[in-house]
């Protein structure tokens, strides 16, 4: 072998004796994983409980002369709702409620009508609705009126009778509870407001499977 072959190769094992092995590279990206968040959904506030109170189921006037087309009796028609509702907040509600008497109601009853009802008695028990644990969740299935008016030969209006129908469910730890309402309030003005004068009331109070029934007249 000629000497200038001999030192090509021999230069060419010792180059490669002293490389350094090659290193590869990859071009990847690592990637942290975020932890999950749990968003809870957005508490919704609880429904306000729908207002409990009479409303106007018809408003019918037997007048004893033509009434003039310009008078308007609205004004007797909502007095006697306030009157009724009063009577609903005081005699029914706020007992049911809370479990204690009722409220004051001798400005919505004439005075021989109030002393029959706040007096202890039927009376009172069929009209006011004391005596019983509170309720909870108290909500009216019906609170109709339906009214019925009379006016004399002046055109004006004297005597309203209302029609009561009013079904009340609650409950009494745990247990279901009606309260039934039924008949007729007599109211006549007087002093400016209109006060029950008379009355025929049935009262029907079913607490779980025990029912007492009451009729009282005036």
């Amino acid at each position: 072998m000629p000497r200038r072959t001999l030192f090509l190769v021999a230069g060419l094992v010792l180059l490669m004796g002293c490389s350094r092995p090659s290193r590869a590279f990859t071009n990847q990206t690592s990637r942290t994983q975020s932890p999950a968040v749990t968003t809870a959904a957005p508490s919704l506030p609880l429904p306000r409980p729908e207002p409990i109170h009479f409303t106007g189921a018809a408003f019918d006037l037997n007048a004893a002369t033509e009434v003039p087309p310009s008078r308007s009796y609205d004004a007797a028609w909502a007095g006697v709702l306030d009157t009724l509702n009063r009577y609903l907040d005081a005699a029914v509600l706020k007992p049911l409620r809370t479990g204690g008497p009722a409220g004051d109601l001798t400005p919505l009853f004439t005075a021989p009508a109030a002393a029959r009802v706040m007096a202890v008695g039927p009376d009172r028990f069929a009209v006011i609705d004391e005596n019983l644990p509170p309720l909870s969740d108290v909500r009216q299935d019906k609170a109709l009126a339906g009214l019925t008016g009379l006016a004399g030969t002046d055109g004006v209006m004297s005597v309203v009778t209302a029609g009561l129908d009013l079904r009340l469910i609650g409950h009494i730890n745990g247990a279901p509870v009606t309260v039934v309402r039924t008949g007729e309030f007599v109211l006549v003005p007087e002093r400016g407001i209109w006060r029950i004068d008379a009355y025929e009331i049935t009262v029907t109070r079913t607490v779980a499977q025990d029912t007492t029934t009451t009729t009282v007249r005036l």
